[in-house]
């Protein structure tokens, strides 16, 4: 009879490390993807303030590539023309409601990736890992992904192809986390309680 508990013990024990080193596994993923998130977001916010309408690529301007910034950036003039036509493209695609909407969201997306990376320090050597705060933070994240996929959709086919693939892929990948936390909860709940 008491090897049997032994043995019972050394199982639950087995479980519970098991659990614990699939949360840090997580907590590893959400940091990571985090903060490639949050390079993301301060990516598009850059953007959004630097391609303003009325700046010279907006009016028309030539671009003024010189050829000792081409050789020092290693670009062909071709490449220099291109830069300043995708600079016209995204002025000449996005709705006026587009920038602010985007610099918005974008902001909001920069306070959701540091929420998730703080949630993840916070499931690392704790008794009991805040999964709720994982399951709100990915659904903070799902709620801008989509928020950022309904305007992407109301824009043209240009602004729609720069958009739509970043945000399905995001929006995939919190998901898949948002599950993995919602099935380490039960396995440690599971354990705990057996």
């Amino acid at each position: 009879m008491g090897s049997d508990s032994e043995s019972l013990g050394a199982v639950d024990l087995m479980q519970n490390s098991l659990v614990r080193a699939n949360v840090t596994g997580l907590a590893v993923l959400i940091m990571l993807f985090g903060l490639l998130l949050l390079a993301s977001h301060s990516n598009e916010l850059l953007r959004q303030i630097v391609i303003t309408p009325g700046s010279s690529a907006d009016l028309g301007v030539e671009a003024a590539c010189r050829e000792d910034e081409l050789e020092e950036e290693q670009l062909s003039l071709q490449e220099c023309r291109l830069m300043v036509v995708d600079v016209q493209i995204i002025l000449s695609s996005s709705p006026a409601w587009f920038r602010p909407y985007q610099m918005t969201l974008s902001s909001f997306g920069i306070a959701a990736a540091l929420f998730s990376i703080v949630t993840a320090f916070g499931l690392i050597n704790r008794q009991s890992p805040p999964f709720r705060s994982v399951a709100v933070s990915m659904g903070i994240l799902l709620l801008v992904e989509l928020a950022g996929f309904l305007a992407a959709v109301n824009t043209g086919p240009l602004l729609r192809a720069r958009y739509l693939w970043p945000l399905l892929l995001w929006f995939v990948v919190h998901l898949c986390v948002l599950v993995a936390a919602i099935r380490l909860a039960q396995q440690q709940s599971e354990v705990g309680s057996g």
